[in-house]
Parts: C-alpha cells; sequence; structure tokens
C-alpha cells in the first residue's frame, strides 16, 4: 500500500458526485469535521501555560478533561492547571489541582491525565518539585462536576515527567487497573487511584508512556536519552516487564538545549505510543532528523507500527507533509479511536522560511488522521496563523520555553487536539472539536435538515456513489436513515 500526505482536508479515498449543485462524497467512514480554536485556560488571563494533556471516555464522551502547566499564580510558581468540560467539550471550567499540602512546592507541573473506557472514570495529576514533593493524582468519578482529593502517587524529590493510562486487569475485563510511569519506575492502582504500589524501577531515561491494550497488556515507551526509541511490556498487569525492545534507533540526537530548530525552546527527544483498543495493534511517532537542507536539519515525523504485541517493528517512515524548503515537524501526540482511526497533533515550522540558528520560531499547530494503520494522512492546520514561540508569556525568556510535549484525546465519535498558541502575544491553552458524524452528507459541519433531504431523494440508490449512503455499503436504505438519525444534531461547532 502506498504512504502519502493530503496536504488539503479534502476527503479520504472519496468519490466525488456534484448533485443538485453540491460536492458529495462517500466513503467508508465519514470525513471528521474540525470545528474553531477553543480557549480553555480561561481563568489564566495573560499569563504563561505549556505542556498540555488531554483525556475523554467512549461511555461518557461528553466529560472531557485537560491539564497543562500553568503560571497564574506570579513569578516563581507553576501549577497543574486543569479544564473541565461537561458538554463535549463546548464550555470549560478551569482551576488548579494541587498536591495534599504537606508535598506542595513552588513548582508543580508535569500535567497528566487519563481515561478509563471501561467505567467512565477520569483522572488528573501531575508532580510536585520538592524534596517532599512526588507524584499525585485525583480522579473525577462519572457524572460527577468535580475531582476527589489528590493523593500522592509516590513521595519522591528525583521524580520527573509521569504519564498515566488505564485498562483492564489481564484476564478480568471485570476490574481496572490505573498505571503511572515516570523515571522512577512505574505504579499500579487496582483501587481506581486510591492507593498505589511501590515504583517497579524500568530502565534510564526519559518520558516513560503507559498504554494499555485491549487484552490489559502493559506498554511502557521512552527515550534512552541516546539513540534509541525504547518499549518495556508487560503481559500480567504491570507485576514484571520483558527486556527493553527497541521501537526505532534515531539518525540524529541533539542536545535539548541546542536542537536543530528555529526559536530558543528547548526540544527533548520523546517516544510516542497508542493502542487500537480493537485488534491490539500498536503504534508510535517520535521526530528526527531526515536530512540537510540549505544548511538547516530538516526534522520530520516517523511513524511505526508493531502487530505482534511490540515484539517487533516496521522500519519507521515519515508521515508529515511539508514546504520547499521543508520545515520542521515535532511534539507531536497520538490516539487510537474505538473504531481505529489514528488521530495525531504536531507542531510545524513549514509555513514561514525560517533558519535553524533563527531566535524566534514561528510554528502552527496541525492536526491530521489515519484511516489505514498510519500508511496515508490527511493533515488540517489548525492555528489561524503562525505563532511566535519567544511570546511564552514568561519573564524569564529568552530562552522561550513552550513545553515539551502537546496532548490530544478522543471520546465517542470526537476527537480534542490540545495544544499552546502564542498567537495572542502569550501562551493560551486551545482545544478543537473534531468530530465524526457519519450522516453529515453536505458537508456543512452539522447533521441536519440537509442531509435528511438528500437521503430521501437518494432513497433505492444502489451502487458506488450513492450521496444518501451514510454508512458506506454501497446503497440508499433504511441503515442510513439509522445512521443519519444517531448523528442528528451532532456539529464541529
Amino acid at each position: 500500500m502506498s504512504r502519502s500526505v493530503s496536504n488539503s482536508f479534502g476527503l479520504h479515498g472519496v468519490l466525488g458526485l456534484v448533485v443538485a449543485g453540491v460536492l458529495l462524497t462517500c466513503v467508508a467512514r465519514a470525513q471528521p469535521l474540525v470545528g474553531p480554536q477553543i480557549r480553555i485556560d480561561n481563568d489564566g488571563g495573560t499569563f504563561a501555560a505549556n505542556e498540555t494533556t488531554l483525556s475523554s471516555t467512549d461511555l461518557y464522551p461528553s466529560e472531557v478533561v485537560a491539564g497543562w502547566n500553568d503560571y497564574r499564580d506570579g513569578p516563581g510558581t507553576v501549577r497543574v492547571g486543569v479544564a473541565l468540560s461537561l458538554d463535549g467539550g463546548r464550555t470549560w471550567t478551569d482551576f488548579l489541582l494541587r498536591p495534599p499540602p504537606p508535598y506542595r512546592a513552588n513548582v508543580e507541573g508535569d500535567p497528566m491525565t487519563v481515561y478509563d473506557n471501561r467505567t467512565g472514570t477520569l483522572w488528573a495529576g501531575g508532580i510536585s518539585f520538592a524534596g517532599n514533593g512526588g507524584v499525585f493524582a485525583a480522579r473525577k468519578d462519572p457524572g460527577q462536576a468535580t475531582f476527589e482529593p489528590t493523593v500522592m502517587t509516590h513521595v519522591s524529590g528525583y521524580a520527573d515527567k509521569g504519564w498515566m493510562a488505564a485498562g483492564i486487569a489481564p484476564g478480568n475485563p471485570d476490574t481496572t487497573r490505573v498505571y503511572v510511569a515516570f523515571n522512577e519506575g512505574l505504579q499500579v492502582s487496582t483501587d481506581m487511584g486510591d492507593t498505589w504500589t511501590s515504583p517497579l524501577y524500568l530502565a534510564y531515561g526519559l518520558g516513560f508512556l503507559p498504554r494499555v491494550g485491549p487484552a490489559g497488556e502493559v506498554y511502557v515507551a521512552y527515550w534512552d536519552l541516546g539513540y534509541g526509541m525504547m518499549l518495556r511490556r508487560s503481559l500480567n498487569g504491570g507485576g514484571s516487564f520483558g527486556s527493553p525492545i527497541t521501537i526505532a534507533t534515531r539518525m540524529d540526537a541533539w542536545n535539548m538545549y541546542d536542537p536543530p530548530t528555529p526559536g530558543t525552546f528547548r526540544l527533548p527527544i520523546l517516544c510516542y505510543l497508542a493502542v487500537d483498543p480493537n485488534n491490539g495493534n500498536v503504534y508510535s511517532v517520535y521526530f528526527d532528523t531526515t536530512d540537510m537542507d540549505g544548511g538547516n536539519r530538516n526534522v520530520d515525523l516517523y511513524f511505526t507500527s508493531s502487530y505482534d504485541q511490540g515484539a517487533s517493528w516496521a522500519t519507521p517512515w515519515v508521515i508529515n507533509g511539508d514546504s520547499d524548503p521543508p520545515g520542521d515537524q515535532f511534539f507531536p501526540w497520538i490516539e487510537v479511536d474505538q473504531r481505529g482511526r489514528i488521530h495525531l497533533l504536531f507542531y510545524d515550522t513549514r509555513n514561514t522560511p525560517q533558519n535553524d540558528w533563527d531566535d524566534e520560531a514561528f510554528v502552527d499547530a496541525y492536526y491530521a488522521y489515519s484511516d489505514d494503520e498510519g500508511n496515508t494522512w490527511t493533515e488540517h492546520r489548525l492555528t489561524p496563523n503562525a505563532f511566535n514561540s519567544e511570546d511564552d508569556g514568561r519573564p524569564s525568556s529568552p530562552p522561550s520555553f513552550i513545553g515539551d510535549y502537546s496532548g490530544l484525546g478522543v471520546g465517542g465519535s470526537r476527537a480534542f487536539p490540545c495544544y499552546l498558541s502564542n498567537q495572542n502575544g502569550d501562551s493560551d491553552i486551545f482545544i478543537h472539536r473534531i468530530v465524526d458524524p457519519p450522516g453529515d452528507l453536505d458537508g456543512n459541519c452539522v447533521v441536519d435538515q440537509g442531509d435528511l433531504g438528500i437521503l430521501l431523494g437518494d432513497w433505492g440508490c444502489i451502487g458506488a456513489g450513492c450521496p444518501g449512503d451514510a454508512d458506506g455499503d454501497g446503497d440508499t436504505d433504511h441503515s442510513d436513515l439509522g445512521v443519519l438519525l444517531t448523528s442528528w444534531g451532532q456539529s464541529c461547532w
């Protein structure tokens, strides 16, 4: 199968027809609809914010939680900012999530969120960077508008960059296990985050990212601080792990404080991972130098896949579009939804000609998706204009800081890229509602009477290209009406 990227956000694998003057398209799965920017750190004012994370669930897709580093408490302080939406991402309430009082510090950050599709439970947490600090987390039960009090998963003055995951326990699909991984190891909770095991050390590295497969298998990806994008795997719920597995060997490794991109921000080399909840396919994306162009290193996104629970990996390939001369792509985040679509968020400098040695970087956020296991991708530019990396809202700049990663979540028929943009002269946190209503036959970003008229006017059509074929089975009949009614009123706004 060919591997390609579409730079215009058109329909993927489409037969286009002009019916009644409207361009209609028919595919097995509808084009996702990308809504406008929604700022979610509303109480942060003009203070800095960076390093995003977001989670939602398929069981309660109207409930969405996001997090970021928040600087609203003034110079020298960092907090974990959290925003909660109970209406599918349309409106948000934001607040600061702090550890229990004995473990608080001036700097609390590295936000993380996680979802449990079995129960619809959400968690948010972070790290307190103090001698008596450590990793903390709080649970939000389904239907509740607030989080439970935070608990310390591990007290330590050395914890760095944690992420969380949740899923069924191996061999027991009626039980949830919650995981947190960071530089000191992996912790497990069997009581929905109330208590935690001591960390099980995994490896020397950074950016330990846990994921849970459909049978409860646990994967942790990380960067070995050299050329290795690495994986540890557990088939017994985090009780023990096999030997390290190489996902990919990088062609380039750089000092994160002197990166191969424009701008003065740092650029750690992290490894990102996602698992298909249906078939267990494991996907990884990372960024690496492809070649040199005009004295600049060309940094691209590389993608690879495993079909044997992470034991072996395909040769990585570049998945992003680009410009000529090329820009740089970095800070990706990857998720897979319940129907196997892969969603991707990343930063990109392609739209402004610039050099690696320029102090300012002009950056855009991009969303991309793949319906064929990562072989082809369709991209959409999210930011209205490229933002200046130096306008980060921090009084200590330069160097600037736009965080070390970005976040994206999926829930139900929606995806939510969550990213920093300095478009307002300081760093703010934005999301988009990307919805997948298969009943949107006329492409106007909402399922409504216009789509019903198309479907009824096409009733009984048989064969490829039926404009009313909402379910992609090749004809227009009662099943398409069911799809449309199920999606009725969904929109990307």
